[in-house]
């Protein structure tokens, strides 16, 4: 159960991609994840072969990653209502879910301030071109700053579904470097776009699953979730 928890949070703390086609992209997108920083072999096994797969239909968007055998979890981001929802899905135990409605959602994200540093300095990413940002994020609570690194493109993204974790933010990320200094002093979660595909994507695929179970309705779930 702690392994699943660290893995938990590993993808709390991550650079989740949803967000809104700027020309209509609707399909998928597949990220590799890597965690660098560290020579840790327990650490690089537990990140090892790990991709994220992202769905984008108009302004939803929904986001899946497997850890590992036992674990998947699903985020799901609706820029016309500003909603989010996370999924997780635990092996031998079931599913469950988290919704934030618009206010829970800015709420949730009120003590944040982002600030972003568009630098002249580009790169190409399975054939777009992506413009380096520099994001400084700051906890208003304790004034402590956390700085990321993405590589945007605005051939495929806007700012209005970037809500969920880079209010504001111009472009979609092809590439984000990330601290993970909960993990190790010098740790970064990379991930970086490694296949672009176009495909059907139906509303339905943005539902929540309807035999997953509410976090909020059970004080037990919410603890082990760290959602209380």
């Amino acid at each position: 159960m702690k392994k699943i928890a660290l893995l938990i949070l590993v993808i709390l703390f991550t650079a989740v991609y949803t967000v809104h086609a700027q020309k209509a992209f609707v399909g998928e997108i597949t990220f590799e994840m890597k965690l660098e920083g560290t020579d840790d072999p327990n650490l690089l096994s537990n990140m090892e072969n790990i991709v994220s797969t992202v769905s984008i239909l108009g302004n939803k968007s929904k986001s899946v990653i497997k850890p590992n055998e036992m674990v998947e979890v699903t985020q799901i981001w609706d820029g016309d209502k500003g909603t989010a929802s996370i999924v997780y899905e635990i092996t031998g135990m079931g599913k469950y879910y988290k919704k934030w409605d618009a206010e829970q959602h800015k709420e949730k994200i009120k003590f944040s301030d982002f600030s972003f540093n568009y630098e002249n300095e580009f790169k190409d990413i399975l054939g777009y071109k992506c413009q380096k940002v520099v994001v400084t994020t700051t906890n208003l609570e304790d004034d402590s700053q956390t700085e990321t690194i993405l590589y945007v493109t605005k051939e495929i993204g806007t700012s209005k579904l970037n809500g969920e974790d880079f209010p504001g933010l111009e472009g979609f990320p092809l590439f984000s470097s990330q601290p993970m200094l909960h993990i190790c002093e010098e740790c970064t979660l990379v991930f970086k776009a490694i296949k672009i595909a176009p495909k059907k994507i139906k509303d339905v695929d943005f539902l929540l699953p309807s035999d997953a179970k509410n976090i909020d309705d059970d004080p037990e779930l919410k603890q082990m979730f760290g959602m209380e």
